[in-house]
């Protein structure tokens, strides 16, 4: 098991990344509550008319009232594209009074964090 963990403010937000076989199966969580927000899961597909050539399948699953389902779609998305293996990756931050602006930043260092996991699997 890979984790890694950055500061946003006063909060750890933790990525743990587990190998199964050649899937992943990837848990962000942090903030004041670590819950499950919202996961996704994604598959590389085959192209129907080449073959040799793939896409990115991604089924998504959010518990209603949780607005994780875009930072898993995006997760997933970019983990399959780069690295061409099956993930899970599932979601929970929530941080009281986060603002319009912070949200972004958040986004910005779950990014960063993707981009790390990344360089370290390939």
């Amino acid at each position: 098991m890979l984790v890694i963990s950055e500061k946003f403010k006063e909060h750890n937000i933790k990525c743990r990344i587990i190998k199964m076989g050649n899937d992943l199966n990837i848990t962000i969580e942090g903030g004041d509550i670590p819950h499950i927000g919202a996961v996704a899961l994604g598959i590389p597909v085959d192209m129907p008319h080449d073959i040799s050539k793939k896409t990115t399948s991604v089924s998504l699953l959010t518990v209603p009232g949780h607005k994780e389902d875009d930072v898993v779609l995006k997760c997933a998305k970019r983990l399959v594209k780069e690295l061409g293996v099956t993930v899970v990756v599932t979601c929970g931050i929530h941080i009281k009074d986060i603002t319009f602006n912070e949200i972004n930043d958040l986004l910005t260092l779950i990014n960063q964090m993707m981009t790390q996991i990344i360089g370290q699997l390939k």
